[in-house]
């Protein structure tokens, strides 16, 4: 999303569109999850048991002591997004409450993250002069940072898997 922000800082998106286009993305997703969760509760916990290693009561906790603001907080918690808004599902929260906050909480999500990449572009702008020269390397840069981050996610988790 911030990577969003700056491409339309840079004019190659329409921030606008951008933000639209993550909200509804983000408001799918996370109500698909929590549909599922919400109505086949038995089966999707048999699915997600054989694949994360949750402890799905301190999430339960979570959202118990959190209520509604727990949808504001989950849409922070990288990696924890989708379960979140299935614990929420498996906590029978009320369809009208949940749709209603969680489309609230993707918006609020989409307009930050994609002002942040945009103000950054704006930094960038101030502190480099003419960035259009330096986007490539910008563009590599991230490219490497990413690999290696998937890379070393990926050998830790084979690692953890071989002990």
């Amino acid at each position: 999303m911030i990577a969003a922000g700056f491409l339309a800082f840079s004019g190659y998106l329409n921030a606008i569109a951008v933000i639209l286009v993550s909200t509804a993305a983000s408001y799918v997703g996370h109500g698909t999850f929590f549909l599922i969760a919400l109505h086949q509760r038995e089966s999707f916990l048999l699915f997600v048991q054989k694949f994360l290693k949750v402890n799905l009561s301190k999430l339960e906790a979570l959202m118990a002591k959190y209520g509604t603001a727990s949808i504001f907080i989950s849409q922070w918690l990288y990696g924890f997004r989708l379960l979140s808004a299935a614990v929420l599902g498996l906590s029978r929260m009320g369809k009208t409450k949940y749709f209603t906050f969680q489309f609230i909480s993707c918006l609020i999500w989409a307009i930050i993250c994609t002002c942040s990449g945009y103000f950054f572009g704006a930094t960038l702008k101030n502190l480099l002069g003419d960035i259009k020269k330096y986007e490539p390397y910008i563009a590599i840069g991230v490219l490497i940072i990413g690999f290696i981050v998937w890379f070393l996610r990926d050998v830790r988790k084979r690692y953890h898997n071989n002990r």
